[in-house]
């Protein structure tokens, strides 16, 4: 069954048809910090504080297209860095 849609709901407008005409999320990129498309977001922890953003194709087991590491001192973020 796929998801009717019309020019009034803008939830269907985030989905496109799948091969199976199984409605899929489209990928998409944040800004110029992580430009490649990705459709799942893995966080990282050290304590309570997240540590790594991991950006991934094809789902948690998918292919990681980028990793920020965050950095802080004295509990405050101070740091993002692109690997």
């Amino acid at each position: 069954m796929g998801i009717i849609g019309s020019l009034t709901d803008r939830e269907y407008q985030k989905f496109h048809p799948a091969a199976d005409n199984i409605p899929a999320v489209r990928t998409f990129s944040i800004n110029q910090l992580v430009s490649e498309e990705f459709d799942t977001i893995v966080l990282g922890y050290t304590g309570n504080n997240i540590t790594t953003v991991t950006y991934k194709t094809g789902g948690v087991s998918g292919t990681t297209v980028a990793t920020l590491t965050l950095s802080y001192s004295g509990g405050n973020l101070v740091s993002v860095a692109k690997a």
